[in-house]
């Protein structure tokens, strides 16, 4: 009986475990023996047999199976976070570390240990381990991260194959995932953190990402009595130089913040932006910063010589060479491991056959003597094995390689062998197979015709392919792949799109609580539906515009765009609806002829997913249930939708209104008057200044607070705005200072800035964001350094009242100003002398100033309830007085 109870016990609980996986209620934990008690409330069905085996346990026994039901909890507590952390932060999926791609044992010793070392050693946080393309650095990282397996705290591989989805935003949001699943002090602030600020994962800015998903989170931490590491490997695959800067920055200057014994381990090639921030070894930041370079790493040819050894002489059947080779091949290397790893895969027959072990090894050691500081050996290296695949004069066999080339580099994101089979021409069976299969040394994937990626071993290989000049007749056109995944994925779209994509039984459940819903959709969307669905639009707006276009884009809108929507909202993609209209709209703008009414047609999808996007993407089915009916009368959506579904099933009795409304949201947070905003130059950000002393950023999206309000003036917060670069703000207050911030910190940059002697009415940043302007209720102006907070200069004087506003030109060399007195003056923003005599003309005070985006004119507001136009150069007014408002603001032009 006992043991009968026991294993019911043990069932209720596995059941309990189960239930609560499926759920995303948290557990309370509480002590026994109410474990139990939970476990009969959570399933009553179980409730007689719990209790009647608590009534014959005896206390060691209770306390025995209370500690079971409590480690469950824990485990179920554990899961519970990890489920809520993945389904917020949405890690990116395979950038961790790859445990197979080791250093070979007893190579790379010195490097190894001295970045063993630093890990234990506190006084950088930060290691840059920098080199050539093909040099090993990767390698090093990943057996740094086996190493340090126990103190890893998360490993995140670029991959420019994956630069749709391994973004630097993306790259944060899984480190700060890694780290709350190993270290619950972390996961409970990212949680926190998420419920207050769920959107600050639409960030783009990634300092304030990093400090806000990693560093304030790890400040929370306990030290766990070791150190932790997270690796950062090619960062220079990121994306573009543009994109690259902020990382850069991040990793050089920003990492303070996090506990000293974090230690972050960053790899790259050296591009020419990554060189330019490590050669600033004069400034103090780099003092925190450890570089190593590969071509001082020692030992380097006892350790390439070993490499090869252990590939070509110790594995047995083809491709087995003799110890002299082998030194002869790791000598022939140079140091480029990325050389010598193809080489050897190619003399073991992945590609062309019909050669001999001793004819591959002969024609290899042919090629020019390779360095690590020149692309030529590489080079050399590529178009030898494409020379041994294909034959260049076979225009055929040429056209067909070029093809199939031209959609894997073109692809947004790597596609399997079946996938890119499927994205082909009706006809075209065997066309990649035949291709690929031939280009194993330079890509992965390329063997297997299941779901592994296709992609280049090395980026090495895609720059070399994409260069004309380097690769020759081997030269891919991505433009080319562009124009065949776009026919294919609209090909995939018109066949394939319909109602109930997902399958759906009932509309009565979120798609969360389906179960098993990620299989079964897997099972009924193909991968090849999923790629057409998210990247269509991008393959589009990479090519050059054409009228052909306009029928399938006609299309697609208005027979199957409401499906395409089910699909997005299914693998929870439903921003790519706004960005591909966005993209089109640009797209169809390009062409002089265009349909006007496609265009008002895709203008209105960002407004239908403004308002039904969380809820397609929570519940799918109510994108025709809800979300479909609920359509603007006169929108082109409407008039398109209503004939794929059936309204009259759904009578709208009230609340359905004609046209979208204009006001987006209304944005609270504030306890007084709100007196000044501005937006980000991004226009993904709002700034607001306000009577209750604080200023608050916000999502120009969501209309969601971001971050906590910054709390700095004792007097009421009058003027604001952004830094062009959008990484500070000033601020001017009635307590006579102006203020610098730190948008991604949220805290003041130095001190206040002060020599002002009435409030401070209005502030603006030069064009650079080098120097700051503000006016004030003591009739002056003042210029201050952006970095240093110091004065530039005298303040400029000549009103007679209060200065209300101020403005700079947009090339930085006037200034424009406003004021009580009813007059407007130009000064000259480096002299600060006076241009001119005032412009006169208002009767009221002047309250707002702004030049034209060319600095040829400048409009002023005044309470004379008249706006006016003069001329920037000659101060002369242009035209009559603009008159109809009952009070004017400030305006921008």
């Amino acid at each position: 009986m006992h043991s009968k109870n026991h294993s019911t016990c043990g069932q209720v609980m596995k059941s309990r475990l189960n239930l609560y996986k499926s759920t995303s209620r948290s557990t309370t934990a509480v002590k026994c023996p109410f474990l139990l008690s939970s476990i009969m409330y959570k399933q009553p069905t179980q409730a007689p047999v719990v209790s009647g085996y608590l009534g014959q346990i005896t206390t060691a026994q209770f306390i025995h199976n209370a500690q079971i039901v409590g480690n469950y909890v824990s485990v179920l507590e554990e899961v519970d976070v990890q489920q809520k952390l993945q389904q917020k932060l949405k890690p990116v999926l395979g950038a961790w570390l790859d445990k197979d791609k080791i250093c070979l044992e007893g190579t790379r010793t010195a490097i190894i240990k001295e970045i063993s070392q630093w890990i234990h050693n506190n006084d950088t946080q930060i290691f840059f381990l920098c080199g050539e393309a093909g040099t090993g650095k990767s390698t090093i990282s990943h057996t740094i991260g086996k190493l340090f397996d126990n103190c890893l705290g998360s490993f995140f591989c670029f991959d420019r194959a994956f630069s749709t989805k391994r973004t630097p935003s993306n790259a944060l949001c899984t480190i700060a995932y890694e780290l709350g699943i190993k270290f619950p002090e972390i996961g409970s602030k990212l949680l926190q953190t998420l419920e207050v600020n769920p959107n600050i994962l639409e960030s783009t800015d990634i300092q304030e990402l990093w400090q806000t998903l990693i560093v304030n989170p790890a400040q929370m931490m306990v030290y766990p009595g070791h150190p932790v590491l997270i690796v950062i490997d090619a960062l220079d695959e990121s994306g573009d130089q543009g994109s690259r800067a902020q990382l850069l920055s991040l990793f050089v200057k920003n990492t303070y913040g996090l506990p000293g014994y974090f230690h972050v381990l960053v790899t790259s090639s050296l591009e020419s932006d990554v060189v330019a921030h490590l050669q600033e070894e004069k400034t103090s930041y780099i003092q925190s910063l450890k570089v190593q370079y590969m071509n001082s790493i020692p030992d380097i040819k006892n350790d390439m010589v070993q490499y090869v050894c252990s590939r070509m002489m110790e594995n047995e059947g083809s491709g087995k060479l003799k110890e002299d080779q082998c030194k002869f091949l790791a000598e022939k290397a140079g140091g480029l491991f990325q050389w010598a790893a193809i080489v050897c895969t190619s003399i073991h027959g992945q590609g062309k056959g019909g050669l001999s072990i001793s004819e591959h090894f002969d024609h290899f050691m042919s090629l020019s003597q390779v360095s690590v500081n020149s692309l030529h050996a590489l080079d050399e290296l590529y178009e030898c094995i494409l020379n041994n695949a294909f034959d260049v004069h076979d225009q055929d066999a040429m056209v067909v390689y070029k093809s199939i080339m031209s959609q894997v580099l073109a692809a947004f994101e790597p596609l399997s062998q079946a996938t890119l089979q499927m994205l082909q021409p009706e006809g075209d069976n065997d066309a990649v197979s035949c291709v690929l299969s031939l280009m194993g040394p330079l890509f992965t994937g390329t063997s297997e015709s299941g779901n592994a990626h296709v992609k280049p071993v090395h980026t090495s290989v895609l720059d070399f392919l994409l260069d004309e000049s380097r690769s020759k007749q081997f030269y891919v056109d991505k433009n080319q792949g562009h124009h065949l995944l776009a026919n294919e994925a609209f090909h995939v779209m018109f066949r394939d799109l319909h109602f109930n994509m997902g399958n759906f039984e009932t509309s009565y459940m979120l798609n969360s609580e389906i179960k098993d819903f990620e299989n079964k959709l897997s099972t009924v969307i193909k991968p090849e539906m999923i790629y057409a669905c998210s990247f269509w639009d991008l393959h589009l707006y990479e090519l050059e515009p054409h009228l052909s276009w306009i029928p399938i884009l006609e299309k697609f809108c208005y027979q199957h765009s409401l499906y395409w929507m089910e699909v997005l909202g299914l693998s929870r993609q439903i921003h790519v609806a706004s960005r591909a209209a966005r993209n089109v709209i640009e797209f169809l703008d390009k062409l002089k002829d265009s349909s006007n009414d496609l265009r008002k047609f895709l203008q209105e999808i960002p407004e239908f997913i403004w308002n039904y996007g969380i809820m397609i993407m929570e519940a799918t089915p109510h994108l025709y249930l809800s979300g479909i009916p609920f359509i603007p009368k006169q929108s082109s959506l409407h008039i398109v939708y209503q004939k794929c579904c059936d309204f009259k099933k759904q009578a709208i009795l009230s609340g359905k209104v004609n046209t979208w409304l204009d006001q987006q949201s209304i944005i609270g947070g504030h306890a007084s008057v709100v007196n000044a905003v501005d937006f980000s130059a991004d226009g993904k950000r709002i700034v607001s200044a306000s009577g209750d002393r604080l200023i608050r950023i916000w999502n120009a999206e969501t209309g969601k607070a971001i971050g906590d309000p910054l709390q700095g003036h004792s007097g009421k917060v009058t003027s604001i705005v952004f830094s062009p670069d959008g990484s500070r703000i000033v601020s001017g207050s009635d307590d006579e200072t102006v203020r610098i911030w730190n948008t991604m910190m949220g805290r003041t940059i130095g001190t206040p800035l002060l020599g002002h002697s009435g409030w401070v009415t209005s502030v603006a940043f030069s064009p650079d964001g080098s120097r700051i302007i503000s006016g004030s209720a003591d009739q002056a102006i003042r210029i201050w350094n952006a970095e240093t907070g110091e004065t530039i200069g005298v303040p400029l004087q000549g009103h007679s009242g209060r200065v209300t506003s101020v403005a700079l030109s947009p090339d930085g060399s006037k200034i424009v100003s406003g004021s009580t007195d009813q007059t407007i003056r130009i000064w000259n923003a480096e002299t600060g002398k006076a241009i001119g005599d005032s412009l006169q003309g208002h009767s009221n005070i002047v309250t707002a100033v702004a030049f034209s985006p060319d600095g040829s004119r400048i409009v002023s507001g005044s309470w004379d309830q008249s706006l006016r136009i003069w001329n920037a150069e000659t101060g002369n007014s242009i035209g009559d007085p603009l008159e109809g408002h009952s009070n004017i603001t400030p305006i921008p032009f």
